[in-house]
């Protein structure tokens, strides 16, 4: 069941805060993922509709929040959103120089390992001493 009310205060350093149902009852928490990911920040005196669940300490808290009066920032105007999200899938890594350098080093080493004249020369002892 869905409620509405308003953000009474917004902790942004922590992202959290206390909204205000409108039908009364005590304060409830919200944490910044319940909010829409719209890029656009939680403002105090906001209007807000929302879902309630139980947290495990036994507290009430705001989830799966709405605006009620939605205002649309500028893509100019919004922040950069930092999240923890996983890369795409579909998206590639671009290879950098110096990992182009790492990978030829790699490649002169095993072969210089493989080809070397050393290496030559124990398998030519190999097969004297097969021969023999």
């Amino acid at each position: 069941m869905r409620f509405e009310g308003t953000l009474n205060s917004w902790y942004g350093e922590r992202g959290h805060g206390l909204l205000q149902p409108e039908q009364g009852g005590e304060a409830l928490f919200v944490h910044v993922s319940a909010f829409p990911m719209d890029g656009q920040a939680p403002q105090e005196g906001e209007r807000l509709s929302f879902e309630v669940v139980s947290r495990s300490d036994g507290s009430k808290q705001a989830v799966r929040l709405q605006r009620l009066s939605p205002y649309k920032v500028p893509p100019q105007l919004r922040a950069a959103r930092t999240s923890s999200r996983p890369r795409p899938i579909g998206r590639r890594r671009r290879i950098t120089p110096l990992m182009w350098m790492v990978m030829g080093v790699m490649v002169l080493g095993l072969s210089a390992t493989l080809w070397s004249p050393s290496g030559s020369a124990m398998a030519k002892q190999r097969a004297t001493a097969v021969n023999r």
